[in-house]
């Protein structure tokens, strides 16, 4: 009879440190072997509406010049003088004066008694403001012109 072959645990930790290497290995080859999945085509969704791109795409973008101008309220001196209260491209209002830009290429041209003019690359372009309730009661009630009176 032979004798049984008596293997050291040091002999045996290292054999079974080699079996666990050449199976990660053998593993790793199997799983990047693989060809990568099928990932079917999915049309891109549509994106929602940005409010701001649009403005953005008017005031930095080519093309013709767009600013959205809101008459808020109207304060009408004697000649140049005079303040209008606009809103500007849906922007917080704030007062303006004759002469004053509201944005690039665009200025208020001439403030009237029920409108402002606004100048946009050259053309002009009147903007009327809204019409004002009259209170029924007392307190300041709007008159008619000096004109209208003679």
């Amino acid at each position: 009879m032979t004798d049984p072959v008596k293997l050291s645990a040091r002999t045996l930790v290292h054999a079974a440190g080699l079996l666990l290497a050449v199976a990660g290995v053998a593993t790793w080859v199997h799983l990047l072997s693989r060809p990568a999945p099928q990932v079917p085509a999915a049309s891109a969704p549509a994106a929602a509406a940005d409010p701001t791109a649009g403005a953005l795409a008017a005031w930095f973008g080519p093309g013709e010049l767009r600013a959205n101008v809101a008459v808020k309220g109207l304060i009408k001196g004697t000649g140049q003088e005079g303040v209008a209260v606009l809103a500007v491209n849906d922007a917080a209002p704030r007062p303006y004066q004759v002469g004053d830009a509201l944005g690039r290429s665009v200025t208020l041209a001439a403030i009237e008694a029920d409108a402002v003019v606004i100048e946009k690359a050259g053309t002009t372009e009147r903007i009327a403001a809204p019409a004002i309730v009259q209170p029924k009661g007392p307190g300041i009630v709007r008159v008619a012109p000096a004109e209208a009176h003679r």
